[in-house]
Order: C-alpha cells, then structure tokens, then sequence
C-alpha cells in the first residue's frame, strides 16, 4: 500500500512538474490563463480602435456631404437669383444680422404691414425680425439660422406658406 501510495505521489508530483502553467508559476512567471485575459484585452482593444475608427470615417463622411450639399444650395440659390451678401444691400448693415443665415420675406413702407406679416409667420413658429433701413423700409427677416441646412429647409417651408410673398430670398452674412 505504501508503494503504491508513493507511487501515485510520484505521478501526481510528475504531473504537475510537466505542466508549464506550474513551472512558470513556480519561476513567476505568466501561465497561460494570464495569458489568455491578455489576448483577450488586445483583441478587445483592437475591435475598439476599429470602431472608433469606422465612427471617425462615418463622422467625415457626414461632414464632407453637409459641406456639400450646403454648396449645391448655395450655387442653387445663386443660380435663381434667391441668394444675397449683406455687404451688398446697403440698406442692411451686416451688424443688424444675429446669425449668418436668414429668409426675407418682404420691405415695407408701412411698419405695420410688416408686423402684421410677422405676426402670421410667427404664428407659424419662425423668428422673425423687423429691420428699419435708413431709406425708410421695413425689411422682414424670418427664420434667423446659423447653418445652411437649417436655412434652405425654412426657405422651402416659407415659400409654401400661403401669404408667402414669391419674391423671398434669402441673405447672407459673410
């Protein structure tokens, strides 16, 4: 009994000197579990640096379509004869205008027929802003916006309106 109690102590002790994750343990070394978790964080860390970069490439190519489409509007509204820099109606300084973008709608002699007509659209839910040239007019400006997209959606909108004068356009601050 006690030979064969020594030799299975021999063999379990064999046993665990032939196994590389217990002489590595014994010499502090990584086994092959450390190792395992390891890959397993490079992995991990590879498919989120993929990621990341599939969410900048898609972030890009957002960018470069809205600076495209924003051009195509631009040229379109050009093209129509709809688009006009603030610096050349002098009768709107460029300082009266809060955003880069907005809708004129209509200039009026009358300061009341103007907030009549503002009333309506913002009835409609637009901003709207009443500017008094020094030539007299009332000019009314809707839908104050500081991207393109934003602008060319309200033009569109406005021009369906129903008292929507067809001579808007749209002005620009440079």
């Amino acid at each position: 009994m006690k030979k064969v109690r020594l030799l299975l102590s021999l063999l379990l002790l064999l046993c665990m000197l032939s196994s590389c994750d217990f002489v590595r343990r014994m010499a502090e070394r990584p086994d092959s579990a450390w190792i395992r978790a390891k890959k397993e964080r490079i992995e991990l860390s590879a498919r989120m640096r993929d990621s990341l970069e599939l969410v900048r490439k898609d972030s890009v190519l957002r960018a470069e379509r809205a600076y495209a489409d924003s051009l195509h509007a631009v040229d379109s509204l050009l093209k129509a004869g709809k688009l006009r820099k603030a610096s050349e109606v002098s009768s709107i300084p460029e300082s009266w205008l809060d955003a880069r973008w907005g809708v004129v709608v209509g200039a009026f002699s009358n300061e009341s027929n103007a907030e009549k007509l503002a009333a309506k659209y913002g009835a409609e839910g637009y901003r709207t802003r009443i500017f008094r040239t020094r030539y007299g007019l009332n000019i009314l400006l809707v839908a104050p916006s500081s991207n393109i997209a934003d602008a060319m959606k309200a033009f569109r909108e406005v021009k369906r309106l129903p008292f929507a004068s067809k001579e808007s356009w749209m002005i620009v601050k440079e």
